[in-house]
């Protein structure tokens, strides 16, 4: 009955299932785990899995995040941390403590999944800024399991969480189908849109065709008129032109026998002309004598006045320097910028797992000066925070103890989350 409960929260809360092997490794000096990613509506690009041993980063693993091993050193505190970004971040906690006697036995590998889903802005996720699953070596099974109280203590949060998230999910999902819904309409419109577009365009096509077609039959029988008319007046025109030229012929004819009778008659009744007298040539005068030079007194006299004759004035003009002017170069000094080195942070963090509370403690050493935070979490279900052994806020907590580049929360809710 206890195994059967312990399976059903596992189904619950992380959704991993641990597969026993029929062999016990004898001598085992490691603690293997088999884990699996997944990514709720995406896939493992970016994904990577972070392993701290002792509050130190000991490895980051990137590749093969679908199935991957983990081989753990017993005696030793692991907080194992699935990271995306824009998914929120879960963590586990694996407590490697063993008795000696219970070595020699061996244990079954551990099989887990967590599941990643999308970050939110207005789902509260503190839930997962803790582990949430701790597995660590149960005395009564003999092996590795999940520690059922811690796992009892954050439960309610987690089902809260999730059902959040869900909800959320269901609005993308029916905010997607709309947007789909009207994508599909839209294309639809324009399509028809589209087609009736076309078809007025072909209407109109035609239409124009046809009207072309009319036009030119209209121009080819204009024309065809035209030049049946011009040949029809040309002919005419040949036609008169003959009938005038046969009738001028014909009266030049007439004239010239007319003109020839007249002169034949004439000649019978008048006497030939007599020839003109022939008149005797003239001498020609002799010419007058050329009269003498007569010299201008006008040529040798000075006259006074204005002289007529056109003058060319002087022009000014400035020849342009063949110096070119300087010119002015802008020169500014650049200054280096300051060089700020922040000091070196080295942070430690430990789980203290005791019967009834689980601690935190993480410690920040930075230049010399070293500051202790501690989170106590009772199963009664208070959780209390101190900094430097005085009590202090969850706020100045998560901002001073927890490292910057931590998502929020990495928590399975069962082992296959």
């Amino acid at each position: 009955m206890i195994i059967t409960t312990r399976f059903a929260i596992r189904s619950i809360l992380l959704l991993a299932a641990v597969f026993p092997f029929g062999m016990s490794l004898l001598g085992q000096t490691k603690f293997i785990a088999h884990g699996r990613v997944k990514i709720d509506g995406g896939n493992l690009d970016g994904a990577r899995v972070i392993v701290y041993k002792n509050g130190a980063k000991e490895r980051t693993i990137t590749d093969a995040l679908s199935k991957f091993t983990l081989d753990l050193d017993l005696n030793a505190n692991y907080i194992v941390s699935f990271e995306k970004p824009g998914f929120v971040a879960k963590k586990l906690s694996f407590d490697t403590r063993v008795p000696a006697d219970a070595v020699a036995n061996g244990f079954t590998p551990f099989d887990f999944a967590v599941s990643l889903f999308k970050q939110y802005d207005d789902v509260n996720t503190v839930v997962f800024n803790q582990p949430v699953g701790m597995i660590r070596y149960d005395g009564s099974a003999g092996d590795f399991d999940y520690d059922t109280d811690y796992t009892k203590s954050i439960q309610s949060q987690l089902q809260e969480a999730a059902a959040q998230v869900e909800q959320k999910q269901k609005q993308e999902a029916q905010a997607a189908a709309e947007a789909e819904k009207r994508k599909a309409e839209d294309a639809k419109a324009q399509a028809k849109a589209e087609a009736e577009a076309k078809k007025q365009a072909a209407a109109q096509e035609a239409a124009a065709a046809k009207a072309k077609a009319e036009a030119e039959k209209a121009t080819a029988e204009a024309e065809r008129k035209a030049a049946a008319e011009a040949d029809k007046r040309r002919s005419e025109e040949a036609k008169a032109l003959a009938a005038a030229d046969e009738k001028r012929k014909a009266d030049e004819a007439k004239s010239a026998a007319d003109a020839a009778k007249q002169a034949k008659a004439v000649a019978k009744t008048e006497p030939p002309p007599a020839p003109p007298p022939v008149q005797k040539a003239e001498r020609p005068k002799p010419l007058p004598p050329a009269p003498a030079p007569q010299r201008s007194t006008l040529a040798s006299e000075p006259r006074s006045g204005e002289d007529g004759r056109r003058t060319q004035e002087p022009v000014m003009a400035e020849e342009p320097s063949r110096v070119a002017p300087a010119r002015a170069t802008e020169h500014q000094d650049l200054r280096p910028e300051p060089v700020v080195e922040e000091p070196e942070v080295v942070r430690t963090e430990d789980l203290l797992v005791e019967a009834g509370k689980v601690t935190t403690v993480v410690k920040l050493e930075t230049a010399g000066k070293l500051t202790e935070y501690r989170r106590v979490y009772h199963k009664w279900g208070g959780v209390f925070y101190f900094k430097d052994g005085q009590p202090c806020t969850a706020l100045i907590y998560e901002n001073e103890a927890l490292p910057h580049e931590q998502l929020a929360g990495a928590s399975p809710r069962s082992k296959h989350e």
